[in-house]
């Protein structure tokens, strides 16, 4: 049976986020404030590609917020 378009994306977006977070040589469990500045650096560089915004009245970096994303993502 084919997926419907959400299922698709979604499983796409699982995707990204684990070679995202394998690319700045990151676990999906590990806690932000355990990566490197270049770590976070390539996130930041990343975040800016896909023009990520942090949620409005966020209490926290656009790194973390974006890093929380990828992390809940790649858990699917």
């Amino acid at each position: 049976m084919i997926k419907n378009r959400q299922e698709r994306h979604a499983a796409g977006d699982r995707l990204n986020a684990r070679a995202v977070l394998e690319s700045i040589n990151a676990s999906m469990d590990q806690d932000f404030h355990t990566l490197s500045t270049s770590q976070v650096d390539k996130l930041l560089v990343e975040a800016d590609r896909v023009r990520y915004q942090k949620p409005k009245g966020a209490n926290g970096s656009r790194a973390r917020y974006f890093y929380q994303r990828l992390q809940r993502q790649a858990r699917g």
